[in-house]
């Protein structure tokens, strides 16, 4: 398997990335579904502060802050196994190398 890098993407790229009904699954996840250790439990108030990436899964990770108590949190949701998703991945991420290429 060719070996992919985690690359930042904004909020902007992300909607791009995600069809209606993932996008309603990232949410739901954003605001229900990250696990803060800090708090032992999931955080409350969402996650402030994140930073969005594609990982070399083409996967979407969040990496913020519980909303509670400011603890480092971490989220990897799975959209890399859907494969119109992933499909976008890797149109998305040939773009950004063109890019870069061309600078």
């Amino acid at each position: 398997m060719i070996n992919l890098e985690d690359i930042e993407i904004n909020k902007f790229q992300l909607n791009g990335l995600l069809n209606h009904h993932e996008k309603q699954g990232f949410k739901y996840l954003l605001e229900n579904g990250v696990f803060c250790a800090t708090c032992n439990d999931y955080c409350k108030y969402s996650v402030s502060n994140y930073k969005l990436y594609l990982d070399r899964f083409n996967d979407i990770k969040v990496s913020g802050n519980c909303s509670l108590c400011n603890g480092k949190v971490e989220k990897v949701m799975e959209f890399g196994d859907n494969e119109s998703f992933f499909r976008k991945a890797v149109q998305f991420r040939n773009k950004m190398a063109a890019l870069v290429e061309s600078e």
